[in-house]
């Protein structure tokens, strides 16, 4: 009884936390927001952080340059005009993106102790499937706004 409370506290922050621009999330398709925090995971232990770039400024500086990939944005980021021209950048370049509910889950992903914002995901040919599954997805999120 005491666990489901917390968990619907849990939820309930999230909500309350997140930023209203937050569209498309990875919450609203059932157990899309595990697959890329694992997606993730695997791109940084494989590559050793190179399959990763993380942070506003340098994934705006990659998106900027070209760089490809699935970009993967925390909700609950604290103001959000730190983002908010990300997502306009994305869809101009053309470069999938969803928002995940937490970033302080985002950046354990991407094995560090420090919430982070925004992470770029390189795409690699050893877990291809899984990223093209996460790119059907995203596009999936999109058209049923």
């Amino acid at each position: 009884m005491a666990e489901e409370q917390t968990v619907e506290a849990y939820d309930y922050d999230r909500l309350l936390y997140r930023c209203p621009i937050a569209q498309p999330i990875s919450s609203d398709k059932p157990k899309m927001t595990k697959k890329v925090y694992s997606l993730i995971k695997k791109a940084v232990t494989l590559n050793k952080k190179k399959g990763i770039v993380k942070g506003i400024k340098d994934v705006t500086k990659a998106v900027r340059k070209g760089q490809k990939g699935i970009v993967v944005i925390g909700a609950d980021i604290s103001p959000f005009d730190v983002i908010s021209h990300l997502p306009v950048m994305l869809e101009e370049a053309k470069v999938p993106y969803v928002w995940v509910p937490s970033r302080s889950d985002l950046g354990t992903s991407t094995q560090s102790k420090r919430a982070t914002s925004v992470v770029l995901l390189k795409k690699n040919a050893e877990f291809e499937d899984s990223y093209d599954k996460i790119v059907a997805a995203i596009d999936e999120l999109n058209a049923s706004e």
